[in-house]
């Protein structure tokens, strides 16, 4: 249950009453900024080629890609943290669920309000639903800015084939050093997406112990 590797039906079963969980609302909030910011990176390249000479055209299409791949990075690490540090809140609200009186739980604002079952199962499939979001929206990201780093590829080779044609003397830039960014960095950003998604496997593992130990009657 606790393996994103495993395939699960995660709609059968108990549904966790919610009694104030904010789980997901950081990583959603800056999900939701993150897509933003790799469309808004992205859009307007056009104008900015227009009317410039190709040298220009390939420094400022090599400023743009390292632009949007040095912020895919940070936000996928961004959220990788916002991912794990949810685990351990997760974790933290099983133990104090099962250790501390009801009354006291709820008046205790530092974590997590969920009205936890007493089958470790069950436990682990809302632990694991909520981790499986997490991931589609890190990983939803990391292709917004694979699409924008496209998407200025596009506009360059366009932009340079329009310069080509408007000055035949103009001496045209190989793309292939343009095409090589491309590719480089779009393959890193799927690279740091898959390590982040491992970092969160291995954070979800280990409240295998922490959602076990805390099922089992008291002796």
């Amino acid at each position: 249950m606790l393996s994103l590797d495993t395939v699960i039906d995660l709609k059968k079963g108990k549904n966790i009453e919610n009694i104030s969980d904010k789980t997901l609302d950081e990583i959603k909030s800056f999900h939701s900024s993150s897509v933003t910011k790799a469309a808004e990176m992205a859009a307007g390249f056009t104008n900015m080629l227009s009317g410039i000479s190709p040298d220009n055209i390939v420094q400022r299409t090599d400023g743009k890609l390292d632009s949007l791949h040095s912020e895919g990075v940070h936000r996928l690490s961004e959220m990788c943290c916002i991912a794990v540090s949810q685990l351990l809140i997760l974790g933290k609200s099983v133990i104090q669920y099962a250790n501390k009186p009801q009354d006291a739980v709820d008046d205790d604002e530092d974590i997590v309000k969920l009205d936890w079952p007493e089958d470790c199962i069950e436990k682990a499939k809302t632990i694991r639903m909520k981790t499986q979001l997490m991931t589609e929206y890190l990983e939803a990201v990391a292709v917004s800015f694979v699409t924008g780093i496209s998407d200025v590829a596009e506009t360059y080779a366009a932009a340079i084939k329009s310069a080509a044609t408007a000055d035949s003397n103009e001496v045209v830039p190989e793309e292939k050093s343009v095409e090589g960014k491309v590719e480089l960095y779009s393959e890193d950003l799927n690279v740091n997406r898959t390590t982040a998604v491992g970092k969160i496997q291995d954070g979800l593992h280990f409240l295998a112990y922490v959602v076990f130990s805390n099922s089992m009657p008291a002796a």
